[in-house]
């Protein structure tokens, strides 16, 4: 296996999925300055009740599709029976017909409209990720970027044009139907030529049954795990310390499209790669993605560390100042984002193993929320999530190493990550001094964003380089 191919399948698939999430970025920003308070709160209500049913439609299909090869992929689809095409269609209809109800209750809107983006959303996540599979980036890559410049297009345009959450989700579901169409007008071609690719992996079709299973539960309690903090401080406190905890609590945008296009690259190179070798294959995969990872992770976080006050004022304005102790509790969770736990877990058919490590980070974090709220107010709420992920985290790291008979220590890149730590810290505290003592205003925030690009782009180019030329050790 090239060592390229980490770089690129990881790139694309970035690139693929970053301009919906910055997209969705710009108009929260936007929408949050313009709307009244309880309009936005609206507004959001209809897309988290979307993301948290989306991956329950889903059932982990588009999990499960990254894991192997398009060949193999292929024989499972041929597989699989008319009824049970039958049973997962009603299972979607199902669901959309209960977010429709939700949605209509709550937002006055037409029982069409949401009942329809529930169906053709669902579709697009799992056509999307037939086209990773197929590695078909170039179509993915336009389609999305098109998607986006109208989804902001849209947005606009409703807001100045007689504010309406039917006329703006009516619009919306336009472009994502045509997104859908051109997903799977490319996923069937595709499908039918790979349909006769030959591929040396051999499972029971129980234990794939198994793999899909668990990876459909992982998917929705990592899901839950990413808003129940906010549902709970939502129905205890008040609107306005909700809001605070909304805003501060957010996770860094384009960091988690990161780690997961990161994961299904590796994915799809073990897929590809030769099963003789799979073992020594995902280490020095896993050890590489460390590396690569921590090029953008550790600026990114000291970066924030030390101008995510200003940035997030800046952003958001004056009125959510107090949201600024609950981002800096949450920013202790980015250095553990520099890998993908999962990933050999995933490979090896563990699902079993997956979803006992989400399924205890949940209940852990939920069970500190109370005393540490009572603790340290709402940065202690944040502090419970950071605290049951490093525990995950751990938990994945003895048992993916127990898998390949190896330490933990070597499945991590951990002096490459403690020289990068040391020397990204140095840099910004020094950056951090003599911007503060030369320059006054929004200058010194700038000059910081400059030195993380700066760093992130060196410290790829070093890693990149030092792979082609040394390999993945």
């Amino acid at each position: 296996m090239k060592n390229s191919t980490l770089f690129s399948n990881s790139f694309f698939i970035f690139i693929a999925r970053v301009f919906p999430s910055l997209a969705n970025l710009l108009v929260v920003i936007w929408y949050s300055r313009h709307l009244p308070q309880a309009t936005y709160g609206n507004y959001q209500h209809f897309w988290i009740q979307l993301y948290v049913l989306a991956p329950i439609a889903c059932m982990g299909i588009h999990v499960l599709a990254v894991t192997y090869r398009p060949g193999f992929v292929m024989k499972l689809l041929n597989s699989i029976k008319a009824r049970q095409y039958v049973f997962y269609a009603v299972w979607v209809i199902v669901l959309a017909g209960i977010f429709a109800v939700m949605q209509c209750n709550a937002l006055h809107i037409s029982f069409i409209i949401p009942f329809l983006f529930l169906l053709c959303y669902t579709l697009v996540i799992i056509f999307e990720s037939s086209l990773i599979v197929f590695r078909n980036y170039t179509w993915l890559v336009g389609t999305n970027i098109v998607y986006s410049a109208a989804f902001c297009a849209i947005h606009w345009y409703v807001l100045g044009h007689g504010f309406s959450l039917q006329t703006l989700f009516s619009y919306l579901l336009v472009i994502t139907v045509l997104r859908l169409c051109a997903y799977a007008g490319v996923a069937i071609a595709d499908m039918q030529r790979y349909n006769e690719e030959e591929h040396d992996e051999q499972y029971h079709v129980g234990k794939i049954r198994t793999l899909w299973l668990h990876l459909g539960l992982y998917d929705v309690t990592q899901v839950l795990f990413g808003y129940i903090d906010k549902f709970v401080i939502s129905l205890a406190l008040s609107a306005q310390l909700s809001a605070i905890y909304y805003n501060g609590s957010q996770p860094i945008p384009f960091l988690p499209l990161l780690l997961g296009a990161a994961g299904s690259a590796v994915l799809i190179q073990l897929a590809r790669g030769s099963k003789k070798n799979e073992t020594e294959d995902a280490i020095q995969l896993m050890n590489q993605l460390g590396r690569v990872l921590s090029c953008i992770v550790f600026p990114v976080f000291f970066f924030l560390f030390f101008y995510g006050a200003p940035l997030l004022i800046g952003l958001l304005g004056e009125q959510y100042r107090p949201a600024v102790p609950i981002f800096m509790v949450s920013l202790l969770v980015l250095p553990v984002r520099a890998y993908h736990f999962t990933t050999i877990l995933q490979r090896m058919h563990k699902g079993s193993i997956i979803n006992i490590g989400s399924l205890g980070d949940l209940l852990l974090a939920c069970a500190l929320i109370y005393p540490l709220y009572l603790w340290k107010g709402l940065p202690g709420v944040a502090l419970s999530f950071v605290i049951s992920t490093y525990a995950q985290a751990a938990f994945y790291l003895f048992y993916a190493a127990k898998l390949v008979d190896t330490s933990i220590l070597k499945l991590i890149p951990y002096v490459n990550w403690i020289i990068k730590l040391i020397v990204f810290a140095s840099l910004f505290i020094a950056i951090r001094y003599a911007a503060n003592l030369y320059f006054t205003g929004i200058i010194p925030l700038i000059l910081g964003g400059i030195a993380m690009i700066a760093m992130i782009s060196i410290s790829l180019l070093m890693e990149y380089k030092k792979q082609s030329n040394y390999g993945r050790r």
